[in-house]
């Protein structure tokens, strides 16, 4: 009997510690529109891949409609509902009490300050100077609850003398896409590369705040575009040789040309062949598409045109005026850390000795530079990819200058982060090909391509020496279709991964096996280039 209650107890505290009911403990935001990002947070959620469920009411939400899932907060789409629901959580252990969400498209609009019936209204900005990379607080009502649920626009290149009351023409602003925090009075942000002094708004759903002036102050230099390109490319990914029974599944997470310096967002058509592949999620630049029940012997394709512009890029940097970065950053942050790919830990006494006895970042990067084209030489097929090799083999592919030049930059405190994608050639024809950005506060990401700057390839658009051109210029003839690591998370808990052998960006997830499919095979092409239109 004693062994016999002692095992009960055990039972019962594993049972407690383990199978807990959960706990919703806030939202938030207290209204939703259908698709809006929402946020709820807990404790005791458990595993999504455990049968855990979040009900919207009585109805269940879909898998597809879970953004993330942790044991502590729920990031998930708010679906259409038919007024105020209760949102809870469901487990082995239980349902949790529920939390009410209204129906933003039913609430009423709300007059705040001098303004517009429900528009934002800004009180005042600080500080009003700054630089691309100075985080900035608006101070106001009416704001909204969430990160998402809102934009913060500023200006590019609009000089019109507008009135407050007129809507601003958004194709000449830029926005805010780092946000630190966002209250409903209180809206704290990074201010992104590109910015120029003007007017700058908040946007709540189809309302525009009224307007304040935001003085960019003196930078340290300038990252100047020249005449932009439209090219066109032809995306695909083919899935043939398959080896599957009923009831198999294959995710695919497809990048598409990411905007930054030099390069606009792109426009991404979709072939109406794609009838075997259904798009489940299209963020950024990334899209989630997922292929059911794929059969022994057939092949199945996703074929995508993409359109972009594409600008050359020169700088003019006066180390003397460099200002200190804010390693708050996120973009920031995550270009000074140890991660998968880029590995300042193994080279940290390598940049020391190259760089130790140099306090000015851009003077660093330089020594950087020189030193990595000094020690390699161009070769499509390295003995190793291992970046602490490298300093003996003597040798890399594009990846490897850009990784060894990333990883000693971090290991010299200097921010730098990998870019993935193609380079077109003077032929038309595109190759995979890698290169880096470092950021300058003040102005942002700048452009270091030490492969180029090291291999025979000739492009038309290089001034002067190879080798010192591509130390922060480049030809407009480089397309990135991502800049750091994409955040590309697994779609299912505890997925077969599996990535193209020949990557073109730089993502933790490329395919995604579920299920019955025992074999297939995946074709990843360089994506190719269609056309290309000048505007000059």
């Amino acid at each position: 009997m004693i062994l016999f209650a002692l095992a009960l107890f055990v039972f019962i505290i594993l049972f407690i510690r383990y199978e807990r009911k959960p706990v919703i403990t806030g939202l938030d935001r207290l209204t939703a529109a259908p698709g809006d990002r929402l946020e709820i947070y807990g404790r005791f959620f458990g595993d999504v891949g455990d049968n855990a469920r979040l009900l919207f009411g009585s109805n269940p939400l879909p898998s597809t409609g879970v953004i993330e899932w942790s044991d502590q907060r729920i990031v998930a789409e708010a679906p259409k509902s038919d007024g105020a629901v209760l949102v809870r959580v469901k487990n082995r252990a239980g349902l949790s009490k529920g939390a009410i969400l209204g129906d933003a498209t039913r609430a009423p609009r709300l007059d705040y300050g001098h303004w517009f019936p429900g528009a934002p209204y800004i009180e005042n900005i600080q500080p009003d100077v700054g630089v691309p990379g100075s985080l900035i607080t608006l101070f106001g009502e009416g704001f909204g609850y969430q990160k998402g649920g809102g934009n913060i626009w500023l200006n590019r290149s609009d000089t019109a003398d507008i009135l407050d009351s007129e809507k601003p023409d958004l194709s000449k602003y830029i926005a805010a896409e780092l946000i630190d925090s966002w209250t409903d009075q209180r809206v704290s942000f990074w201010v992104p590369p590109g910015t120029s002094s003007g007017r700058l708004y908040i946007q709540k759903e189809d309302m525009f705040s009224n307007s304040v002036f935001f003085e960019i102050g003196d930078k340290p230099g300038s990252l100047e575009t020249g005449t932009p390109v439209q090219w066109s490319l032809r995306q695909e990914c083919i899935i043939q040789q398959i080896g599957s029974f009923p009831g198999n599944t294959l995710y695919l997470h497809l990048p598409a040309p990411m905007a930054g310096s030099g390069q606009r967002r792109a426009a991404v058509l979709v072939s109406p062949g794609n009838s075997g592949a259904t798009l489940i999620r299209n963020k950024k630049n990334l899209a989630f598409y997922r292929m059911n029940e794929l059969h022994p012997g057939e092949e199945r394709v996703i074929s995508r045109q993409i359109v972009m512009e594409l600008a050359p890029l020169r700088t003019l940097i006066n180390p003397a005026e460099l200002l200190p970065y804010d390693a708050r950053h996120p973009d920031i942050a995550a270009a000074l850390k140890t991660d998968q790919w880029i590995r300042p830990d193994l080279v940290s006494q390598l940049a020391t000795q190259i760089a130790g006895g140099i306090r000015n970042d851009w003077v660093k990067s330089k020594a950087i530079y020189d030193y990595v084209l000094g020690i390699l030489d161009y070769d499509e097929n390295p003995p190793s990819r291992v970046i602490s090799d490298y300093s003996s083999t003597h040798s890399a592919d594009s990846q490897g200058y850009s990784f060894l030049f990333s990883s000693l930059a971090r290991a010299a405190s200097v921010p730098s982060r990998p870019v993935a994608g193609l380079v077109v050639l003077e032929d038309g024809s595109s190759r995979i090909w890698w290169w880096s950005e470092l950021w300058i506060q003040g102005i942002g990401w700048i452009p270091i391509d030490p492969a180029m700057g090291d291999s025979s390839i000739s492009l038309q658009g290089v001034e002067g020496d190879v080798s010192s051109f591509y130390f922060g210029n480049l030809e407009g003839r480089h397309i990135a279709f991502s800049r750091g690591i994409l955040p590309s998370g697994a779609f299912q808990p505890k997925p077969d991964l599996r990535s193209p052998r020949f990557p073109y960006s730089l993502q933790g997830v490329w395919e995604e096996v579920s299920g019955n499919l025992m074999t297939y095979t995946s074709i990843w092409p360089v994506p190719r280039v269609t056309g290309s239109y000048s505007q000059e």
